[in-house]
């Protein structure tokens, strides 16, 4: 059973009477209520069971602890239900005849596999992303495989700068920019997502060969609608479409569709059950605002080192002396090498953030003194 009804709510006060208006988002005009409990608000269904056509009820509910809304959450509320039309909801029985009604030459067995399948595709839509990542995973688990470090680097630093243009596409100033592009913020980086990275590296091995062993191949079309989607995308945000058009864009379109073509014939091979689980939140946010702090603590540490130096009482110059100083082994190559390819590293990654600013962004060079 259903009804149509108009809702004007109110806060309820310690008394149990009307109190402040309810924001316009709690209440409304033309509004189906579907009579079965624990849809609503507690109180909601129950107010309005014996109800009739024309007859306005006030009805007292209590707003859902979880809800979003924090200044409604948990609180009692009144509401002046104006009842505008009620019907009866008769499910019919489903037969050859009603099935050919539905569309002709469709059989009662016919209708209800396509409302089985219907269904169970809704439903697999809603954990499709963490059936992926649970086969993902698990793939992962499986590979044994090496991954070069030249590789994680190379990846870490495309996520690096690909964050960093985000944060100014946010409006974060470039001098602050400048201050988390460092080498040491880098490395830090780099060993934080040097897991995924190395997931990633192993579940696409994983997937290539899954497709070539079972002939999984992407038809073209579908590779030429993707793109064609990201062309509309971009020309509706007024981007440029001339990358999108270049070999190593539709290189990626082909691999991201196999990938979900092997999850899905995974998923119909395997014995797959559903868990739920709190979700753990995103992690990037509070990454950046470490190292925006570890950043600006070693720029202090420098200034107050420096103007140390300067208020510093000079010296008589040392005396002469015969004893040899013990020398200096020189550095090793190996990290003279790491500290320039982390140097060249950071480098890239201005000049990819100043690329997307269209030339006008962080400038790494100093001032002339």
């Amino acid at each position: 059973d259903a009804c149509k009804v108009n809702m004007v709510g109110y806060m309820a006060t310690s008394d149990g009477e009307k109190g402040e208006p309810l924001p316009d988002a709690a209440s409304g005009d033309d509004v189906e209520v579907i009579l079965g409990s624990g849809r609503y608000m507690e109180g909601l269904v129950e107010g309005l069971e014996g109800g009739k056509v024309g007859e306005t009820k006030t009805v007292n509910v209590r707003f859902p602890d979880a809800l979003k809304n924090k200044d409604l959450a948990g609180k009692d509320a009144i509401f002046d239900v104006t009842i505008l039309s009620a019907s009866k909801r008769i499910l019919p029985e489903v037969t050859d005849e009603f099935a050919a009604q539905v569309r002709p030459g469709l059989t009662a067995d016919l209708l209800r596999e396509e409302l089985r399948k219907a269904v169970d595709s809704q439903d697999a839509q809603e954990y499709m992303g963490e059936r992926n990542k649970a086969l993902a995973d698990a793939l992962a688990e499986v590979m044994d495989v090496d991954v070069p470090d030249t590789l994680v680097t190379n990846q870490a630093r495309e996520k690096y700068a690909m964050m960093m243009t985000d944060m100014r596409s946010s409006g974060m100033a470039d001098e602050e920019i400048k201050k988390l592009i460092s080498p040491e913020n880098f490395v830090k980086y780099k060993d934080i997502e040097k897991p995924d990275i190395v997931k990633d590296f192993k579940v696409s091995m994983a997937v290539d060969e899954i497709a070539r062993l079972e002939s999984i191949q992407v038809p073209a079309y579908q590779v030429e609608e993707q793109m064609q989607s990201l062309k509309d995308q971009a020309a509706k945000e007024g981007s440029s479409i001339e990358d999108i058009d270049d070999e190593q864009t539709k290189r990626k379109v082909e691999s991201t569709l196999e990938r979900r073509m092997v999850y899905d014939f995974l998923a119909e091979a395997a014995e797959l059950e559903v868990e739920y689980m709190d979700d753990e939140g995103d992690f990037d946010e509070a990454l950046m605002e470490k190292l925006a702090a570890e950043s600006l603590a070693r720029e202090q540490a420098a200034e107050a080192e420096e103007g140390e130096q300067q208020d510093a009482v000079p010296v008589a110059e040392a005396a002469p002396t015969t004893v040899e100083e013990e020398a200096k082994p020189a550095p090793a190559k190996e990290a003279a090498s790491k500290e320039e390819d982390l140097e060249r590293t950071t480098q890239v990654i201005l000049d990819y953030v100043n690329s997307q600013a269209g030339g006008d962004g962080v400038d790494d060079d100093d001032d002339d003194e």
